[in-house]
């Protein structure tokens, strides 16, 4: 078949009338989306959990109160103060020593770890408290543990928080008296962790009330 002789080569364009034209299409980038990349490596996407109007107002009211706890905390670091609180504590503390000394008490092992837990918190608050206000630490007195039962661990860390807290109240009382007060900030850190101290404490009680009221379950059971 003879050859056909091409006269010439024109180039096409876009604008060329030669040039096929169609609808043309715009491609939208798209941002990478991480939902999307997590399912292509395997991974389920987490769910979004949305809090209902209710629960994001008692947030928000959480959120408050702890605010207004910490303005009053402020508001009530001075010596005088200090001193009442530590006093009320010790108080607080002989109530629950009183409930440990319960005759036939006995606490489960998952509650005993709980109220050693809560223990070595107001020994931490303790030490904090007393380190900032320049007192020296007192050792805790060491404690016999081949012989002691756990209650008798409690009540020897007990009677050693309140003789901490005694001290912490007489000698930041006797700075105030002899005009060596405490700065404004190291005063609120220690009335902070003073208050630490209280809600440990608190805790330390309802949980031995609990463990009291099952002896006393227990008790009426057999009788």
């Amino acid at each position: 078949m003879a050859a056909e002789e091409i006269e010439s080569i024109s180039k096409v364009t876009l604008d060329s009338p030669s040039a096929v034209k169609g609808p043309t299409q715009i491609v939208e980038r798209v941002a990478p989306n991480k939902e999307h990349f997590d399912r292509a490596l395997g991974f389920e996407p987490k769910q979004q959990v949305l809090q209902s109007p209710a629960e994001a107002k008692a947030s928000l009211l959480d959120e408050i109160r702890t605010l207004n706890r910490n303005v009053e905390q402020a508001h009530k670091a001075n010596p005088e103060h200090l001193a009442q609180k530590a006093k009320d504590l010790v108080a607080q503390i002989d109530e629950i020593k009183s409930k440990l000394e319960t005759p036939n008490l006995k606490i489960k092992g998952s509650v005993q770890r709980i109220l050693r837990n809560k223990l070595d918190h107001i020994d931490e608050s303790l030490k904090t408290a007393l380190d900032k206000a320049g007192i020296e630490i007192k050792p805790l007195e060491k404690i016999d543990l081949s012989v002691s039962t756990p209650i008798e661990r409690f009540l020897g860390m007990l009677t050693n928080g309140q003789e901490q807290l005694k001290t912490l109240g007489t000698e930041v009382q006797n700075y105030h008296l002899n005009g060596k007060d405490l700065s404004p900030a190291t005063m609120l850190t220690v009335q902070i962790k003073v208050g630490q101290i209280q809600q440990e404490i608190e805790l330390f009680s309802s949980l031995l009330n609990k463990a009291l009221e099952s002896v006393k379950t227990i008790m009426n059971i057999q009788v």
